[in-house]
């Protein structure tokens, strides 16, 4: 995303970037562009109004493998909920903040929804402006969410949901690569390798990149951990994710649909290792980072159509970056007023 001054709104990033690459075809069947206009709607509004409630969604659904689940991805480095856990969650939302004395809001800034083809599920993205008022004043910290919804008979049903702060990566000390760990588990042995190799081949290798199993049209948008790193559409093909090198570790595989034979959807949540390259003033070194990622068949091959890559931060290092020298304490969030 476009860099930004901390403690202020979002600005909108620009358009796709013409190249000249036509976008994959497919042969699976669109819905009616009205019924498709509705469900867009209908999830839209689902995703505005669940940043002003804030409450742990309904999860409950046919539509994923009971063994793969959902998850939901937050900010800081444990900030991991599987499954049931989702339903039990405290706020989404980083930092330790008293309602009693400070309070928060949420801004949609750039919300875009994608709907699969078939209608069977919908990919998200949004820059959100989540702003803290204390004080008298109002800081604004800037987030960035992806998400893979199901659609399950009148209902959008979570699947996934990304949340971050954008930042270059930092180096962290050898054997200290905090980020809570994801239970491997997947649909099947055939489908984690598949996807996996999307991933791999699409995205992470410099060389002998397969730019067929990367989607090229307006639906299609990777996000890396900079605030700058946001491709879209023909673009994806110059994304930088693979400078970090990056080694999947454990992950999550499954599908949208009632079997992996008959979905069209697949999703992959995860973590990685990234070697990241010295900077001015920064060695280079390790980092543990995050990684979601969106797929859909096309043609029988599975293509991908959104990703997220991220590196956790924690409560006071947040804290200390958006409030500095007024932070008097970060857990639960005091600052000084003068």
């Amino acid at each position: 995303m476009k860099r930004l001054a901390l403690l202020v709104v979002l600005a909108a990033c620009p358009g796709p970037k013409s190249s000249g690459v036509t976008p994959l075809r497919d042969q699976v069947e669109r819905v009616d562009p009205d019924q498709a206009g509705t469900l867009r709607a209908e999830l839209t509004d689902e995703i505005l109004h669940s940043y002003e409630r804030d409450e742990p969604p309904e999860i409950e659904t046919a539509m994923l493998d009971p063994k793969v689940g959902s998850a939901r991805i937050g900010v800081g480095p444990g900030d991991v909920l599987l499954g049931i856990e989702i339903e039990r969650a405290p706020s989404r939302w980083p930092l330790d903040v008293d309602p009693t004395v400070t309070t928060t809001t949420a801004r949609s800034k750039r919300l875009e929804v994608y709907l699969a083809q078939d209608s069977s599920a919908a990919w998200a993205s949004d820059e959100v402006s989540w702003r803290i008022n204390v004080c008298g004043r109002t800081a604004a910290i800037p987030l960035r969410m992806t998400a893979l919804y199901a659609r399950d008979g009148d209902t959008w049903v979570p699947v996934f949901e990304h949340l971050s702060f954008g930042r270059q990566p930092m180096p962290q000390r050898e054997g200290e690569l905090p980020a809570k760990e994801i239970p491997p588990a997947s649909s099947s042995g055939d489908l984690r390798d598949a996807l996996s190799g999307v991933v791999a081949q699409g995205l992470l290798k410099a060389s002998q990149r397969n730019e067929s199993v990367i989607a090229t049209g307006p639906e299609s948008f990777v996000l890396g951990p900079g605030l700058d790193d946001e491709w879209r559409g023909a673009d994806i093909a110059a994304s930088r994710l693979s400078s970090l090198q990056l080694r999947a570790e454990d992950r999550l595989v499954g599908v949208v649909g009632r079997s992996e034979q008959a979905a069209t959807i697949a999703y992959w949540v995860g973590n990685f290792v990234a070697s990241v390259p010295g900077r001015p003033g920064i060695p280079a070194g390790k980092v543990r980072m995050r990684g979601t990622f969106v797929f859909e068949r096309r043609n029988e091959q599975w293509i991908a159509v959104q990703a997220h890559i991220s590196q956790p931060i924690g409560d006071i290092e947040l804290a200390n970056t958006i409030f500095g020298t007024s932070l008097l304490s970060p857990k639960p969030l005091e600052v000084a007023c003068e």
